[in-house]
Protein backbone atom coordinates (compact mmCIF):
# COMPACT_ATOMS: atom_id res chain seq x y z
CA UNK A 1 0.00 0.00 0.00
CA UNK A 2 1.44 3.72 -0.93
CA UNK A 3 2.08 5.70 1.85
CA UNK A 4 0.05 8.84 1.72
CA UNK A 5 0.13 12.01 3.25
CA UNK A 6 -2.82 14.55 3.07
CA UNK A 7 -2.26 18.37 3.38
CA UNK A 8 -4.85 21.05 4.32
CA UNK A 9 -5.92 23.35 6.27
CA UNK A 10 -7.64 22.36 9.50
CA UNK A 11 -11.61 22.58 7.57
CA UNK A 12 -13.37 20.86 5.70
CA UNK A 13 -14.21 22.37 1.96
CA UNK A 14 -11.84 21.45 -0.49
CA UNK A 15 -10.18 19.00 1.34
CA UNK A 16 -12.90 16.46 3.65
CA UNK A 17 -13.98 14.88 0.21
CA UNK A 18 -10.72 13.25 -0.32
CA UNK A 19 -10.22 12.63 2.89
CA UNK A 20 -13.48 11.10 3.21
CA UNK A 21 -12.33 8.70 -0.44
CA UNK A 22 -8.99 7.80 0.74
CA UNK A 23 -11.02 6.75 4.04
CA UNK A 24 -13.63 4.95 2.24
CA UNK A 25 -11.01 3.05 0.34
CA UNK A 26 -9.37 1.55 3.19
CA UNK A 27 -6.14 3.76 2.30
CA UNK A 28 -4.09 4.60 5.13
CA UNK A 29 -2.48 8.52 5.20
CA UNK A 30 -1.37 11.29 7.56
CA UNK A 31 -4.07 13.96 7.79
CA UNK A 32 -1.74 16.74 7.99
CA UNK A 33 -4.08 19.71 9.37
CA UNK A 34 -1.74 22.46 8.77
CA UNK A 35 -2.16 25.53 10.81
CA UNK A 36 -2.57 28.98 10.04
CA UNK A 37 1.10 29.44 11.88
CA UNK A 38 2.66 27.15 10.11
CA UNK A 39 1.43 27.45 6.45
CA UNK A 40 3.54 30.77 5.01
CA UNK A 41 6.30 28.41 5.98
CA UNK A 42 5.14 25.32 4.09
CA UNK A 43 3.73 27.27 1.47
CA UNK A 44 7.28 27.63 -1.44
CA UNK A 45 7.11 23.84 -0.97
CA UNK A 46 3.64 23.38 -2.22
CA UNK A 47 3.24 22.83 -6.02
CA UNK A 48 1.02 25.74 -7.23
CA UNK A 49 1.82 27.04 -3.50
CA UNK A 50 -1.82 26.58 -2.18
CA UNK A 51 -3.55 23.14 -0.59
CA UNK A 52 -4.99 20.50 -0.62
CA UNK A 53 -1.58 18.49 -1.68
CA UNK A 54 -1.58 14.57 -1.83
CA UNK A 55 1.69 13.15 -1.30
CA UNK A 56 1.74 9.47 -2.38
CA UNK A 57 5.33 7.65 -1.78
CA UNK A 58 6.96 11.31 -1.57
CA UNK A 59 5.56 12.56 -4.64
CA UNK A 60 3.23 15.56 -4.47
CA UNK A 61 -0.15 16.28 -6.32
CA UNK A 62 -2.29 19.18 -6.20
CA UNK A 63 -5.69 21.30 -7.17
CA UNK A 64 -8.55 19.71 -5.39
CA UNK A 65 -10.90 18.86 -8.56
CA UNK A 66 -7.87 16.79 -9.63
CA UNK A 67 -7.15 14.95 -6.82
CA UNK A 68 -11.03 14.02 -6.33
CA UNK A 69 -11.28 12.81 -10.22
CA UNK A 70 -7.89 10.68 -9.64
CA UNK A 71 -9.66 9.32 -6.42
CA UNK A 72 -12.73 8.73 -7.53
CA UNK A 73 -11.35 6.68 -10.71
CA UNK A 74 -9.05 4.67 -8.48
CA UNK A 75 -11.41 3.72 -6.11
CA UNK A 76 -14.50 2.76 -8.38
CA UNK A 77 -16.37 6.30 -7.74
CA UNK A 78 -16.33 7.28 -11.14
CA UNK A 79 -18.63 6.42 -14.21
CA UNK A 80 -18.06 3.33 -16.26
CA UNK A 81 -17.15 5.10 -19.58
CA UNK A 82 -15.67 8.69 -20.44
CA UNK A 83 -19.42 9.98 -21.22
CA UNK A 84 -20.38 9.07 -17.65
CA UNK A 85 -17.04 10.90 -16.46
CA UNK A 86 -18.27 13.82 -18.42
CA UNK A 87 -21.48 13.92 -17.10
CA UNK A 88 -19.98 13.69 -13.86
CA UNK A 89 -17.33 16.73 -14.34
CA UNK A 90 -20.03 19.07 -15.95
CA UNK A 91 -22.44 18.49 -12.85
CA UNK A 92 -19.73 19.23 -10.31
CA UNK A 93 -18.37 22.26 -12.76
CA UNK A 94 -21.84 23.61 -11.97
CA UNK A 95 -20.84 23.23 -8.26
CA UNK A 96 -17.65 24.46 -8.63
CA UNK A 97 -18.85 28.07 -10.52
CA UNK A 98 -21.41 28.38 -7.65
CA UNK A 99 -18.33 28.37 -5.17
CA UNK A 100 -16.48 30.28 -7.32
CA UNK A 101 -19.13 32.85 -7.73
CA UNK A 102 -19.73 33.38 -3.96
CA UNK A 103 -15.73 33.52 -3.48
CA UNK A 104 -16.17 36.58 -5.52
CA UNK A 105 -18.19 38.52 -2.95
CA UNK A 106 -16.53 36.93 0.18
CA UNK A 107 -12.34 37.62 -1.05
CA UNK A 108 -13.74 41.17 -2.13
CA UNK A 109 -11.23 43.57 -0.21
CA UNK A 110 -13.67 46.77 -0.06
CA UNK A 111 -16.46 46.35 2.37
CA UNK A 112 -18.83 48.36 0.51
CA UNK A 113 -18.07 46.74 -2.80
CA UNK A 114 -18.59 43.38 -0.95
CA UNK A 115 -21.41 43.96 0.36
CA UNK A 116 -23.49 46.10 -2.97
CA UNK A 117 -22.23 42.32 -4.56
CA UNK A 118 -23.63 40.14 -1.70
CA UNK A 119 -27.21 41.69 -2.54
CA UNK A 120 -26.61 41.87 -5.92
CA UNK A 121 -25.63 38.46 -6.64
CA UNK A 122 -28.40 36.89 -3.52
CA UNK A 123 -31.31 38.21 -5.63
CA UNK A 124 -29.99 38.16 -9.43
CA UNK A 125 -27.39 35.37 -9.60
CA UNK A 126 -27.23 32.77 -7.09
CA UNK A 127 -31.12 31.49 -7.42
CA UNK A 128 -30.51 30.33 -10.77
CA UNK A 129 -27.44 28.75 -9.46
CA UNK A 130 -28.74 26.81 -6.89
CA UNK A 131 -32.45 26.22 -8.45
CA UNK A 132 -30.14 24.34 -11.05
CA UNK A 133 -28.45 22.69 -8.64
CA UNK A 134 -31.35 21.64 -7.17
CA UNK A 135 -32.64 20.36 -10.39
CA UNK A 136 -29.82 18.16 -11.20
CA UNK A 137 -29.76 16.47 -7.66
CA UNK A 138 -33.73 15.39 -7.88
CA UNK A 139 -33.06 14.18 -11.25
CA UNK A 140 -29.93 11.96 -10.14
CA UNK A 141 -32.15 10.82 -7.34
CA UNK A 142 -29.71 12.59 -4.23
CA UNK A 143 -26.85 12.44 -6.25
CA UNK A 144 -24.99 15.14 -8.23
CA UNK A 145 -24.43 12.44 -11.20
CA UNK A 146 -25.75 9.54 -12.60
CA UNK A 147 -28.18 8.21 -10.06
CA UNK A 148 -25.56 6.85 -7.24
CA UNK A 149 -22.25 7.63 -5.38
CA UNK A 150 -19.70 9.23 -7.03
CA UNK A 151 -16.58 11.04 -6.46
CA UNK A 152 -18.98 14.51 -6.86
CA UNK A 153 -20.86 13.57 -3.57
CA UNK A 154 -18.16 13.24 -2.00
CA UNK A 155 -16.40 16.60 -2.67
CA UNK A 156 -20.06 18.38 -2.52
CA UNK A 157 -20.39 17.22 1.34
CA UNK A 158 -17.05 18.83 1.93
CA UNK A 159 -17.37 21.62 0.31
CA UNK A 160 -21.33 22.60 1.10
CA UNK A 161 -20.71 24.11 4.56
CA UNK A 162 -18.07 26.39 2.84
CA UNK A 163 -20.77 27.17 0.23
CA UNK A 164 -23.12 28.10 2.84
CA UNK A 165 -20.64 30.22 4.39
CA UNK A 166 -19.90 32.38 1.67
CA UNK A 167 -23.32 32.35 0.63
CA UNK A 168 -24.53 33.42 3.88
CA UNK A 169 -27.45 31.01 4.04
CA UNK A 170 -26.75 28.91 6.82
CA UNK A 171 -30.28 26.95 6.23
CA UNK A 172 -29.73 26.37 2.30
CA UNK A 173 -29.92 22.69 2.72
CA UNK A 174 -33.70 23.34 4.49
CA UNK A 175 -34.72 25.46 1.07
CA UNK A 176 -33.14 22.86 -0.77
CA UNK A 177 -33.74 19.60 1.03
CA UNK A 178 -32.23 17.43 -2.19
CA UNK A 179 -28.56 19.02 -1.18
CA UNK A 180 -29.14 17.28 2.50
CA UNK A 181 -29.92 14.28 0.36
CA UNK A 182 -26.85 13.97 -1.28
CA UNK A 183 -24.81 14.49 2.64
CA UNK A 184 -26.78 11.64 4.27
CA UNK A 185 -26.17 9.41 0.94
CA UNK A 186 -22.58 9.91 1.74
CA UNK A 187 -22.57 9.75 5.58
CA UNK A 188 -25.00 6.64 5.56
CA UNK A 189 -21.91 4.62 4.27
CA UNK A 190 -20.77 3.43 7.10
CA UNK A 191 -17.32 4.15 7.05
CA UNK A 192 -17.58 7.49 6.44
CA UNK A 193 -20.38 7.96 9.14
CA UNK A 194 -17.30 6.67 11.77
CA UNK A 195 -14.92 8.82 9.95
CA UNK A 196 -17.12 11.98 11.08
CA UNK A 197 -17.41 10.94 14.54
CA UNK A 198 -13.74 11.19 14.90
CA UNK A 199 -13.02 14.01 12.76
CA UNK A 200 -12.15 17.18 14.69
CA UNK A 201 -14.73 19.79 14.51
CA UNK A 202 -14.60 22.38 12.36
CA UNK A 203 -16.50 25.42 11.38
CA UNK A 204 -16.45 24.71 7.89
Amino acid sequence: MPKVVFYYFNVKSLGEGARMMLTYADQEFEDRRVSDEEWPALKPSMPFGQMPVMVIDGKQYAQSFAISRYLGRKYGLSGKDIEEDFEIDQNMDHVKDIYATAAIVQYETDEVVREKKHKDFTKNVYPAMLDKLDEIIKKNNGHIALGKITWADFMFTGVLDYIKKMLRMPDLEKKYPSYQQVIDNVYAIPKIAAYKKNAPETEF
